[in-house]
């Protein structure tokens, strides 16, 4: 009888499905936990007991998912560029191919801050702690957040062109106004945020219609 089949397994054993799956879960707890202890102390100063103490973890156990503390921080902070890179590139897919170059970089804008209000601590952690990283691990991070950066001066670019925004717009300023905007949402008192699409609604009017509703 193979060593695999359902009778192999000890009784009251969890089928492997399971395991995968409570796995994973604890993955993502520690990945969450890092972050909220990235965001706070910055990367220098984040030990790997201070996040099993956040995950609800002893220390010794983080090694079962994670090799170091330098294979969590990449994996966290890499996860949380892909995932907004994706976001991104999913809702320009969406769109019809009759859609202006100025509804491009506004589905752009509501999908990058959707994402990274969902991303939660990953998203501040990141800009804690990016320039304190090896420089090793910022190279490896680096294409994506370039390939990010680059789309988005190219959303810009294009509605300057076809008139749909001003011409005096700065892409990259424009790029770190709506990053750092959409990070300092998630700390905001519980009271003043309401749903995550309600608030990116009241955000999204006042970049782009800004106080005067025209």
């Amino acid at each position: 009888m193979s060593a695999t089949s359902p009778a192999a397994q000890s009784p009251g054993a969890e089928p492997p499905r399971a395991r995968g799956a409570k796995s994973e879960a604890t993955r993502a707890r520690i990945i969450d936990a890092a972050a909220k202890v990235l965001a706070e102390n910055g990367y220098q100063h984040t030990r790997l007991s201070t996040i099993a103490e956040a995950a609800g973890m002893q220390a010794g156990s983080l090694y079962y998912h994670f090799d170091s503390k330098e294979q969590l921080v990449e994996e966290a902070l890499a996860g949380a560029t892909h995932a907004v890179h994706a976001a991104v590139l999913e809702s320009l897919a969406s769109l019809s191919d009759d859609a202006t170059a100025g509804q491009r970089l506004f589905a752009a804008m509501r999908a990058f801050m959707t994402t990274r209000m969902e991303l939660g601590a990953v998203s501040p952690a990141h800009i804690r702690s990016y320039r304190e990283l090896p420089a090793e691990m910022r190279e490896r991070l680096r294409p994506e957040m370039e390939a990010v950066s680059n789309l988005w001066e190219r959303l810009v670019a294009d509605a300057v062109a076809s008139g749909e925004i001003r011409n005096d717009i700065d892409a990259h300023t424009l790029h770190l106004f709506v990053f750092h905007t959409s990070e300092q949402i998630a700390k905001w008192p519980p009271g003043l945020k309401t749903s995550i699409p309600e608030t990116i609604d009241k955000m999204f009017r006042l970049m782009v219609t800004g106080l005067t509703g025209s």
